[in-house]
């Protein structure tokens, strides 16, 4: 989803492959990097289980592209 802000927002509640998640990162960052005045900006929300049981995968994700990506991308723990 994509705010009136023009901020990406990604919930994971339950466990899905890295590829799915690669699948709606891509399709969410594409659709933001066609407004040229700002910078991507993702959230991701994962759930406090799904992170524990994803977690190398979710933080070496996320690394990735905070190191080799244009924007901005969070990742926040929900309960």
């Amino acid at each position: 989803m994509i705010d009136s802000e023009g901020a990406g927002h990604i919930r994971i509640i339950r466990r899905i492959n890295l590829k799915t998640l690669i699948e709606i990162f891509k399709d969410i960052y594409l659709e933001l990097k066609k407004n040229p005045n700002k910078k991507p900006h993702i959230i991701i929300y994962v759930s406090r289980s799904v992170y524990e049981e994803m977690s190398d995968n979710m933080k070496h994700f996320h690394d990735f592209v905070v190191s080799c990506m244009d924007g901005t991308f969070d990742l926040i723990i929900i309960s």
